[in-house]
C-alpha cells in the first residue's frame, strides 16, 4: 500500500478544483516512478496521459487504488476492485458512519473488505504521503522534504495543517498517514508496520536526531491492549506522542459527529499512556513542538539545564518553568565562572542562568555557549534572545548552529519577538535547531524529552496472581453470580457473601424488616452499628442519605430507623430496597478499591481515598491489569492517603499486606468471571487488626 509500483485513481479529473485531479497531480509531482492509471469514463486523455473507463480496463492489477468519488458510488467500485484482485485501497470519499445515513454503507464496505481481503485506508480521509519511496497520495499540498518524523492522524484537516507547518518550518517527514473512519486499517496496523520498518529516509542527514519520533492524533483507540503492546515496544527506542481529545463532554459530542468515534474514560486513557511510555499532548501547539524537538535534537540524558540569555527577566521566567517541568538548573564550576569572567568582563551573572546582557553581540553568545557546553554538569542548553537594536540575530543563529555541530548536548532556542526575530528563526530552521516562540514552550519540550528518556523500557510486572492460585471457591462464587443475575442484581448482602468467599473480612450484617430485629442484632453483636439501605439498583447510598453511622444506643437506633424510613419513601421508584444493619468497624483509614472493564483498555483497578475522604480529596489512582502484588504496592503508594498508612505524625504504621491481597483477589475475580463488569468497595477500612470490606457493590454485565 505505502510503496506501490502502480496506482489507479478512481475519480481522476481534468478540473483542477476536483479532489481527484489534485491527487493525480500530487502523485506525479511527488516523483512517483510507477505506473499511474487515471480512471474517469468521461475523459479519454489529458495530454499524453491515457484515462480508463473503469478498473476492468486496466492492463494490470494495480497495487493501490485511490477512490475519490461520491459515497453512493464507492461500494460498486470496491466490488469491482475485489473481483479484479486489488488488495489495497484508499477511500477519500466521506459520507459513511460519520453521518447517520452512512452507517449502513460503512457496514457494507466492511463486508466487502472482508469478502475480498482488501486493505482499506479510510474512508473519510486525506490519504497518505511517503517520502521513503516517494508518493504523495493526498489532496493536500506537496511536501517532499524527507526527515525522521512519522505522523498518523484521524483528521485529514490536521494533516493539511501539518503539511503547511512542516513547509514553513523546513521540517521533513518520513511518512504521514491519515486514518479517517478506520473501517479496516487502524492505528495499530500503522504502528505495527512502522515497528517492522524502522529505517527512515534522511536518517543520516546532518542535524537530525538519532530517533524516529511518531506523532498520533486519535479521536478513538481500537483494541487498546494491542495499542499498548505496540507503543511499549516502540517507546523503548523511539518516542511516541499523542494528541487525544475527549476530556470534556463537548469534545466527546464533537467526535461522535466527526468520525463516529465513542470516547473511553479519559482517566484510564491517561494512565494507559503513562504505563506505555507514551507522551500525551495538551494541545496542538505541544504536538507540533514535540515533533520539532524530537526530530532535530538529541534527547537530554539528564535533568540539568543551562540557560544563556541576553534578557534577565526572560532568564528568571525560564528558571520557574524549569522547576515546574521537574528539571533543574545546572551548577557551573568555579573554572567555568573564571573563564566567563575573562571572556565577557561585563557579564551580569556568573551563575546559571547566564545573563550576557542586552547589548550582547553574536560572539558573546558563542563564547558563553562554548564555556557552558564544556561543563560536565550540563545536560542540555536553552538559549534565549530578545531583539535589541544592536542584536545580531542571524549571526547569533549561525553561531548556535556551529555549537550544535561541535557538541552533542542538545541545544534549544527561543528568539522572543516577531518580525525582527523571524529572520533568525529561518536560519535556525535551515540548521535544524529546534526553536520556539517563548522559553516556556522550549522548556516543556525539554521536560517531555527528558521524561521519555527516563521511561524507556516501561516495566511490565510478571507477578500475576490468578483465581486458581489464590485457592478460592469458584463454585460458590459462581452460584452467587447466578443468584444475582436471577434476582435482578447483586445487593449488599449478596455482595458481602461474595467478599467472604474471596477471603475478605466483612463486618457482621443482617437485613431486617423492623426496628425490633435491628435492636436484637445490635444487642447480639455489640454497638455501635450502622443502618443502611440495600438494593442492587442503589449504587451510591450516601448521595440519598442512605447510610447512618455511629449508632450507640437504642434511642439513636430508633431515631435512625425513622429517618431512614422517610428517605426510603422518597425513593418509591426504586424496587427491592431493604434495610441492612451492620456492626461498625471503628478507627483505621478509609480507602476505595474498584475494578472495572474499560471499553478500550480492558480491566483496570482504582485505588484512593474512600468514605468521607473521597468527597474531600481528588485521589484517583489507576493501574491497568494484570497487576499483581508488586503492582498493588506501587498503586497504593501513589495515593494521597499513603502517608496515613506509613506512620504519619507519629501514628501507627499499618501492615498493608492484607490490603494488597484484597486488591489481587479482586483482580483474580475479574479475570475468571467475565459476567462481572464492575466491583467497588467503598470504603475499604484498613485498621491495625486487618482490612474490612465495609460496603461492596458488584455490577453484572
Amino acid at each position: 500500500m505505502f510503496s506501490p509500483r502502480s496506482v489507479a485513481v478512481v475519480g481522476a479529473s481534468d478540473n483542477p478544483q476536483k479532489v481527484g485531479a489534485i491527487i493525480l497531480k500530487n502523485i506525479i509531482v511527488s516523483g512517483f516512478v510507477g505506473n499511474i492509471y487515471p480512471i474517469n469514463p468521461r475523459i479519454n486523455n489529458i495530454g499524453s496521459m491515457k484515462f480508463y473507463a473503469d478498473l476492468n480496463g486496466l492492463p494490470e492489477v494495480p497495487d493501490l487504488v485511490i477512490v475519490a468519488i461520491p459515497a453512493e458510488k464507492v461500494l460498486t467500485v470496491v466490488e469491482e476492485a475485489g473481483i479484479k484482485g486489488v488488495k489495497n485501497m484508499v477511500i477519500i470519499s466521506s459520507g459513511f458512519r460519520e453521518i447517520a445515513e452512512g452507517v449502513e454503507r460503512e457496514k457494507m464496505l466492511t463486508d466487502l473488505a472482508d469478502k475480498y481481503a482488501i486493505n482499506i485506508l479510510g474512508p473519510n480521509c486525506l490519504g497518505f504521503a511517503n517520502n521513503v519511496k516517494p508518493i504523495n497520495a493526498t489532496f493536500g499540498q506537496v511536501v517532499t522534504r524527507s526527515g525522521n518524523l512519522r505522523i498518523a492522524t484521524q483528521s485529514g484537516a490536521l494533516a493539511s495543517s501539518l503539511f503547511d507547518w512542516c513547509g514553513t518550518n523546513e521540517l521533513g517527514f518520513d511518512q504521514l498517514v491519515t486514518l479517517g473512519n478506520k473501517t479496516v486499517i487502524n492505528e495499530n496496523d500503522i504502528l505495527e508496520y512502522w515497528l517492522r520498518h524502522p529505517v527512515v529516509a534522511g536518517g543520516n542527514d546532518e542535524g537530525l536526531s538519532g530517533v524516529m519520533p511518531i506523532g498520533l492524533y486519535l479521536e478513538s483507540i481500537v483494541e487498546g491492549n494491542k495499542f499498548l503492546e505496540l507503543t511499549k515496544k516502540i517507546s523503548i527506542n523511539n518516542p511516541v506522542f499523542v494528541l487525544k481529545p475527549g476530556k470534556s463532554q463537548g469534545a466527546v459530542e464533537a467526535m461522535r459527529s466527526h468520525t463516529g468515534s465513542m470516547a473511553g474514560e479519559d482517566e484510564v486513557m491517561e494512565q494507559a499512556f503513562i504505563e506505555a511510555g507514551v507522551m500525551r499532548c495538551e494541545n496542538l501547539g505541544d504536538f507540533l513542538d514535540l515533533a520539532k524537538g524530537f526530530s532535530w535534537e538529541n534527547v537530554p540524558l539528564g535533568p540539568r539545564v543551562a540557560v544563556i540569555s541576553n534578557a534577565g527577566g526572560m532568564a528568571v521566567l525560564s528558571a520557574d518553568a524549569i522547576e515546574k517541568e521537574k528539571l533543574e538548573l545546572s551548577k557551573l564550576s568555579e573554572e567555568a565562572k573564571t573563564k566567563l569572567k575573562s571572556l565577557l568582563p561585563r557579564i551580569n551573572n556568573l551563575l546559571n542562568p547566564v545573563d550576557v546582557l542586552g547589548d550582547a553581540l553574536a560572539d558573546s553568545f558563542g563564547a558563553a555557549m562554548e564555556v557552558v557546553l564544556s561543563e560536565t554538569e550540563v545536560d542540555s542548553m536553552l538559549v534565549i534572545l530578545t531583539p535589541q537594536l544592536m542584536t545580531q540575530i542571524e549571526k547569533t543563529a549561525e553561531i548556535i548552529g556551529e555549537m550544535s555541530r561541535k557538541y552533542t548536548k542538545p541545544i534549544f532556542v527561543s528568539f522572543v519577538g516577531g518580525g525582527v526575530t523571524s529572520k533568525g528563526e529561518k536560519v535556525l530552521n535551515s540548521l535544524k535547531i529546534p526553536n520556539f516562540d517563548f522559553p516556556e514552550r522550549a522548556i516543556r519540550v525539554m521536560g517531555a524529552m527528558h521524561r521519555w528518556q527516563k521511561s524507556r523500557g516501561a516495566i511490565s510486572y510478571e507477578d500475576k496472581v490468578y483465581l486458581s492460585e489464590a485457592g478460592l471457591d469458584e463454585g460458590s462464587i459462581r452460584s452467587i453470580v447466578v443468584e444475582g443475575r436471577s434476582s435482578g442484581g447483586v445487593d449488599n448482602m449478596l455482595a458481602n457473601q461474595l467478599m467472604e468467599k474471596l477471603g475478605i473480612m466483612v463486618p457482621m450484617s443482617k437485613v431486617v424488616s423492623d426496628i425490633n430485629e435491628a435492636e436484637e442484632f445490635a444487642v447480639r453483636v455489640g454497638r455501635p452499628v450502622v443502618l443502611k439501605m440495600s438494593s442492587p439498583n442503589l449504587l451510591h447510598k450516601s448521595d440519598v442519605g442512605g447510610v447512618i453511622t455511629e449508632i450507640y444506643d437504642q434511642e439513636q437506633l430508633r431515631r435512625a430507623w425513622g429517618e431512614l424510613g422517610k428517605k426510603m419513601e422518597k425513593l418509591n421508584d426504586l424496587t427491592g430496597i431493604k434495610v441492612q444493619v451492620q456492626k461498625e468497624v471503628l478507627g483505621g483509614v478509609e480507602a476505595i478499591v474498584g475494578v472495572k472493564r474499560d471499553s478500550t483498555f480492558g480491566k483496570v483497578m482504582l485505588f484512593g481515598a474512600g468514605g468521607r475522604l473521597a468527597e474531600m480529596l481528588e485521589d484517583k489512582n489507576i493501574s491497568l491489569l494484570p497487576m499483581g502484588i508488586e503492582g498493588a504496592k506501587k498503586l497504593v503508594a501513589r495515593s494521597k492517603i499513603w502517608p496515613l498508612f506509613n506512620g504519619y505524625r507519629g501514628n501507627e504504621k499499618y501492615n498493608l499486606e492484607k490490603l494488597y491481597e484484597l486488591m489481587v483477589k479482586l483482580e483474580a475475580l475479574m479475570t475468571k468471571f467475565e459476567e462481572i463488569s464492575e466491583i467497588e468497595i467503598n470504603p475499604v477500612k484498613i485498621t491495625g487488626s486487618g482490612v474490612w470490606a465495609i460496603d461492596a457493590k458488584v455490577l453484572l454485565k
